[in-house]
């Protein structure tokens, strides 16, 4: 009997299978568009420039393939 587990892949959610030019939000001001380290509250994010979201080159959940993996079925 072969009890070999095969892993699946679908495409990444994050990215929509494309893998690279992805928004995402912001990590400094978490979606805010506010700078969170100013004592000025209302200082515009120097990372998104205030919109809350920016775009990477490549997909930081599926490493720019496209392709996410799937959890193995136990």
């Amino acid at each position: 009997m072969n009890n070999k587990k095969f892993r699946s892949y679908s495409g990444c959610t994050t990215c929509r299978g494309h893998g690279t030019d992805v928004t995402v939000t912001c990590p400094n001001c978490v979606g805010t568009g506010y700078d969170p380290h100013e004592d000025n509250p209302f200082a515009q994010c120097h990372q998104c420039y205030g919109e809350g979201e920016t775009t990477l080159e490549i997909c930081p959940d599926c490493g720019g393939s496209g392709e996410a993996q799937d959890p193995e079925d136990e």
